[in-house]
């Protein structure tokens, strides 16, 4: 349990500094690149991530599995070599396409060549050998250092809103530096083997498995937004985007229990350790649900004062559309436990495939009949629709795994917690007449003190045995060395 606790700190350190990013920077590209900069970006971002899809084929999810079942480096430096000879095959076929692509295209043009270092990067991505051998502290520490360097760039070069091809430069160079760094570690652990062809082969099928829900997630994800730009201009997909960028903000806090349990689970998976597997899901499915309750009422109360302060005055109507995506949080949060946690890590990837999949398409539907008429607002119901049902689907066949029962009371006493939080928050954004960012500021304080005393009044056994962790930690061990 304490590998798995290091390596859940390093992770919300990283996406603490995730989520710091966009509070540095967003104001600062929003007010310099203006909507219009800001929804071509994310226009041009879209249709590159479908070909970084094909790249990816989420690989570090297989590959992160596959490798914590390895039982020796010997076997492992097999698996890694059979896995990204096959990664590298695909990318290079990927790059062939795209530079084809940008061959048709009349407008753009120099922002999809830029985007080549964003294809090369994940096309030489190996952070999931590491995730696979739970050595996250690497990874979240090579992500931090690649980010802070980001924002560096981005406020030292980016000035006017002709400087989005550099904007684009920056973020595409600082993720390709940060792939390359991490090999030289891995030349230390993995060596060069003879690869039998029928070593690579038997990755195909399960890596495609895996692959048919990532490429079902993008067609909710991104092809929406394809959809919404073409339909209601790329000003409204960058209202839409400002307000999924503030929400994936959030939901990188408990995204991170995924990242870290999911080659635990498969190795006690592999080991037939099916009770130790249920305490780990249990344990994560009541963390998710007192997070991601209160985080959710809580934004959708902050919005309307966060928006006028955080993005500007020409980004006010991402308000509304914040504040519907806001129980997307929760549908994600449940995704992790039930779909990565469980069935991903217990190799029933088919089950995972027909959820995600089922959501898209019906995403995919009710997009087509609402962003006529309703623009950004019918993507979001579309994103809501797509994640929630992929949610209902993968609990009910994860309910092997964990007693509903106990998962409704727990979601009843977080919700009516995170009601209170909702009501408080409101309230003080009503009476105050302070500066909008530091009323949310105040709220936010307030928010977290009535939701923490809520915990203690219920007497949470998760918040007591957090706080019994922390003691024995900080001030036991300080006690034993003084004597």
């Amino acid at each position: 349990m304490g590998k798995l606790i290091s390596n859940y700190f390093f992770t919300v350190l990283h996406q603490l500094l995730l989520m710091l990013t966009p509070f540095i920077t967003t104001p600062y590209v929003a007010r310099i690149l203006k909507a219009e900069g800001v929804g071509t970006d994310a226009y041009v971002l879209s249709i590159v991530q479908i070909f970084i899809v094909f790249i990816v084929l989420n690989l570090p999810m297989y590959g992160s599995r596959q490798i914590a079942i390895k039982k020796n480096q010997e076997e492992a430096s097999v698996e890694f070599w059979s896995i990204f000879t096959f990664q590298l095959i695909v990318s290079i076929l990927n790059l062939i396409v795209y530079l084809i692509f940008i061959q048709t295209l009349s407008s753009h043009k120099e922002l999809y060549y830029i985007h080549i270092s964003t294809l090369l990067a994940y096309s030489l991505d190996v952070s999931w050998y590491f995730i696979g051998k739970e050595q996250i502290k690497r990874i979240a520490i090579r992500n931090m250092i690649t980010k802070i360097a980001g924002i560096f760039l981005i406020f030292t070069f980016v000035k006017h809103s002709q400087d989005l091809p550099l904007y684009v430069a920056i973020n595409g160079g600082t993720l390709l530096i940060g792939q390359l760094i991490m090999w030289r570690p891995l030349f230390k652990e993995i060596k060069f083997v003879k690869l039998p062809i029928k070593d690579m082969k038997e990755h195909i099928r399960p890596i495609f498995l895996l692959f048919i829900p990532q490429l079902m997630i993008q067609v909710y994800a991104l092809i929406n937004r394809i959809v919404l730009g073409n339909v209601s201009g790329e000003i409204q997909v960058g209202y839409y985007n400002q307000a999924y960028k503030v929400e994936r903000i959030a939901i990188g806090l408990f995204s991170s229990m995924g990242t870290v349990l999911l080659p635990r689970m498969a190795s006690e998976f592999s080991k037939g350790n099916k009770e130790q597997l249920r305490r780990y899901t249990d344990y994560t499915l009541r963390f998710v649900l007192m997070i991601t309750l209160p985080m959710t009422l809580g934004l959708m109360a902050i919005s309307p004062n966060f928006v006028k302060w955080f993005l500007g005055t020409e980004f006010t109507s991402v308000s509304n559309i914040l504040i519907l995506m806001c129980p997307d949080i929760i549908f994600v949060g449940l995704a992790n436990v039930f779909g990565i946690q469980i069935l991903v890590a217990t190799q029933q990837q088919n089950k995972y495939t027909i959820s995600i999949t089922v959501g898209a398409f019906l995403s995919l539907l009710i997009n087509l009949l609402l962003v006529h008429s309703h623009g950004s607002i019918g993507t979001t119901i579309a994103l809501l629709v797509a994640e929630g049902v992929g949610a209902v689907f993968q609990m009910y066949y994860a309910r092997k795994y964990f007693h509903f029962k106990n998962f409704l009371l727990l979601f009843i006493k977080y919700l009516i917690l995170s009601v209170f939080v909702f009501i408080v928050a409101v309230y003080l954004g009503k009476v105050l007449s302070v500066p909008p960012m530091l009323l949310t500021v105040i709220q936010l304080l307030a928010g977290v003190f009535v939701y923490l005393f809520g915990l203690l009044i219920v007497r949470d056994p998760l918040l007591f045995k957090t706080v019994r962790g922390f003691y024995n930690r900080m001030f036991l061990k300080y006690d034993k060395a003084q004597n």
